[in-house]
């Protein structure tokens, strides 16, 4: 065969190859609401990168911080299944309760007593999600821990105890933890992080419910530079999760890595959480700021309002019924020793 022949065939076979290959490169886009510098947005970077390296070309995710596409959180169960505006995101199942009202009692602040003991639930958490995804069409992937697991009061003078607060303005972030404190005889109400600092420094409340970790972020040291322990933060981890019918239209060996990576960041994210790490490093930050990391609510008082936040868990959701009951019932037995 003649030679410039030869050389046509196999240029129009690389070509056709590289075209096929083209076709089958898929491109994904990630929502995320957190901004970059957010520790939890630094583990869903790590998801991305580790899908684009394992994937070789085939899957490329970019991850979009701080809702710059546009996308809103309680928007997301009618957004994402489509998968045509994004493919994947990262999701805290509390901005679901529009559509599902029984996440905003499934696991409210306060009501488990050590970080730990969310691995224990884990299990049964992830069936309540699962059957709400499967609804609505969408994938879960894994999770990514919360990066703090303790909670403190935050206030303008040293406050250590439940007394002392009687007759102060407590801050909350939402009505669970609200109806906790009035159970005992505390007033409080809730304020969003991003009127928090105003509210501090104009009266409108005396002390704050709030991870000292996330308190710095808004500078509320400046405010109310007395910190206490109070309650481990355990809620609901954060979710990774994609379209079904995007992850569905990708061949098996893709969908592994998927999974795979985002096993190795909840595995890496879940241990950090464990481990306190960033809430050790919080705690260094919050005094070189200028605050004062006081002792710890006595173990006494710590049960005290454990025992009001299980209350009022029980009591909403009684109200609730139906589904959130019968989560509210599984998550106790997986609780119980």
């Amino acid at each position: 065969m003649n030679k410039y022949f030869i050389k046509i065939i196999v240029a129009t076979a690389t070509l056709l190859s590289a075209i096929t290959a083209a076709q089958a490169a898929t491109s994904w886009k990630m929502h995320m609401v957190w901004v970059p510098n957010r520790v939890e947005a630094q583990y869903y970077q790590k998801f991305v990168d580790l899908v684009n390296e394992r994937s070789d070309g085939e899957l490329t995710i970019e991850l979009y911080p701080g809702g710059s596409l546009g996308v809103k959180d309680v928007d997301m169960l009618r957004t994402l299944p489509k998968g045509n505006v994004i493919q994947a995101a990262g999701l805290y199942p509390g901005y679901m309760t529009r559509d599902e009202p029984e996440y905003a009692v499934t696991l409210p602040p306060g009501v488990v007593s050590d970080p730990e003991e969310l691995l224990d639930i884990l299990p049964v958490l992830t069936e309540i999600y699962e059957e709400t995804y499967d609804k609505w069409g969408i994938e879960l992937l894994g999770y990514v821990a919360h990066p703090v697991r303790d909670t403190q009061l935050i206030c303008k003078e040293p406050v250590t105890s439940l007394e002392q607060l009687k007759g102060k303005k407590v801050r909350v972030w939402e009505k669970a933890q609200a109806e906790a404190f009035e159970e005992l005889g505390i007033a409080a109400q809730i304020i969003g992080q991003n009127d928090l600092y105003m509210a501090m420094r104009t009266g409108v409340v005396d002390c704050a419910v709030y991870p000292m970790h996330f308190s710095l972020t808004v500078s509320l040291q400046e405010a109310a530079p007395y910190a206490s322990y109070l309650f481990p933060y355990v809620f609901h981890p954060l979710h990774i999760i994609v379209s079904k019918n995007a992850y569905d239209q990708l061949p098996e060996h893709l969908q592994v890595i998927l999974k795979d990576a985002a096993k190795e960041v909840e595995e890496e994210s879940m241990e950090a959480y464990i481990k306190g790490e960033v809430d050790k490093e919080s705690a260094l930050e919050w005094e070189a700021e200028g605050g004062t990391v006081l002792d710890d609510f006595s173990v006494e008082e710590q049960e005290i309002f454990a025992q009001a936040a299980a209350t009022v868990w029980d009591t909403l959701t009684d109200e609730v019924g139906g589904v959130a009951r019968r989560n509210y019932e599984n998550i106790q037995k997986a609780l119980t020793p």
